[in-house]
């Protein structure tokens, strides 16, 4: 990806937040977003 484009991300509860967390260290000039809805979050 280039500089300035914008990765979403939907979910963080399963592999979302790890793919969150890779992305933005494999591409640190990407901005990255997480959508996500939970009303309790769950650490497995």
């Amino acid at each position: 990806m280039k500089k300035g484009e914008k990765l979403v991300i939907v979910g963080c509860s399963g592999s979302g937040g790890p793919a969150a967390m890779m992305s933005k260290k494999l591409m640190p000039e990407v901005d990255v977003t997480v959508i996500r809805k939970e009303d309790f979050f769950i650490v497995r």
